[in-house]
């Protein structure tokens, strides 16, 4: 088949990478590429010759045929985005959030829900080898009945005030990802949580929280995330893993960013399994969308606008239920400045900063 057309509307961190697997599939065809910034536009004009570079959104909508959009441009952007994309037509992928807020977010999956048009948001983690490899295991019934959901994420990361502006403190822009896993295996809604957050150099938001509940279900849950896991040590490192309990067995994945590693402890099968991480696994999502729009059968496998918005409100519930308790501010504000300066400047480490030209 022909490839599908597609229009990208911002090319900052998460644009570029989109750009770059798209380009590499003979399923997809860049055709536009929209940055109200000069210099992104020069950077797309570079990286992508073929595609024509717009600093108008609307060129991209009113072109018949263009027959996608991805939406990479800040959060408060996107559900006018989506609206016109809908109205105009063409399919969806959209970055996380999919909105500035939870009213928005719930109007976007309204939009998605009452069209015949795909959509589809960066929910990357449901795309990933090791989370669909343990899924599968717990659907053998190797561990049992799945009892608890244990998932930390914590790195230095992006510290406040380097690109959370329309995505919230670190627990909503970064954890709704983890919040999102943890409803994925559930395969139920949350029910009762209670959450500690601190907040970290004195800073006005929480950079590190921490939430235990429980699921309709009865599945137990505890999620820890935070981009303030040695943000000024001589050498970074990072604590990351899933830990799954059944009443028999369990399951477990950590992962340097580069080598995923799996070990699996069933009742009749053992498994350790090394593979490399997979990263974004944009690839996967690009591939999957882009067959639903070949087949025009949407693959079950792809997170939803509904996904999405459930992910963002309980991330902004367990922040709002933090603030309700003790939240104490550790360190000072000449720290949080320390961090900032070494940020600019570092080649090696977690979350860099994209350099301008």
């Amino acid at each position: 088949m022909n490839p599908i057309r597609i229009g990208l509307i911002g090319l900052g961190r998460m644009g570029g990478f989109f750009l770059e697997e798209l380009r590499k599939s003979e399923k997809w065809e860049v055709a536009s590429i929209c940055d109200i910034s000069p210099e992104s536009r020069a950077r797309a004009r570079e990286l992508a010759p073929e595609a024509k570079v717009i600093a108008d959104e609307q060129e991209i909508f009113d072109d018949p045929t263009i027959q996608a959009v991805g939406l990479f441009a800040l959060a408060d952007s996107r559900k006018s985005q989506i609206e016109k994309a809908f109205a105009s037509g063409k399919h969806v992928i959209a970055e996380k959030p999919i909105s500035d807020n939870v009213e928005n977010e719930w109007k976007a999956v309204e939009l998605a829900e009452n069209t015949p048009l795909f959509s589809t948001v960066n929910l990357y983690l449901r795309n990933s080898w090791y989370h669909n490899t343990i899924k599968d295991f717990i659907a053998q019934g190797e561990i049992g009945e799945l009892a608890i959901i244990r998932v930390c994420h914590m790195t230095p990361g992006l510290a406040p005030g380097e690109g959370h502006e329309f995505e919230g403190p670190a627990f909503h822009d970064c954890g709704m990802h983890y919040v999102d896993i943890a409803r994925w295996y559930a395969g139920s809604e949350f029910k009762t949580w209670n959450a500690q957050a601190v907040r970290m150099w004195n800073y006005k938001e929480p950079w590190w929280l921490q939430c235990h509940g429980t699921f309709e279900n009865g599945v137990v849950f505890d999620i820890t995330q935070g981009h303030v896991y040695g943000q000024l040590a001589k050498d970074q490192t990072h604590n990351s893993y899933i830990d799954i309990i059944g009443t028999k067995g369990i399951a477990r994945m950590t992962h340097d960013f580069k080598t995923a590693i799996v070990e699996l402890h069933g009742v009749t099968q053992t498994h350790r399994l090394i593979q490399p991480y997979g990263g974004k696994n944009i690839d996967v999502l690009c591939k999957l969308f882009a067959e639903s729009i070949e087949t025009g059968r949407r693959s079950a496998s792809l997170p939803t606008f509904r996904d999405a918005a459930k992910a963002s409100e309980y991330a902004w519930r367990f922040l709002q239920d933090a603030r309700k308790h003790d939240l104490p501010a550790i360190g000072e504000l000449e720290t949080l400045r320390q961090i900032h300066e070494r940020r600019r400047t570092m080649k090696n480490g977690y979350g860099l900063l994209r350099k301008h030209a």
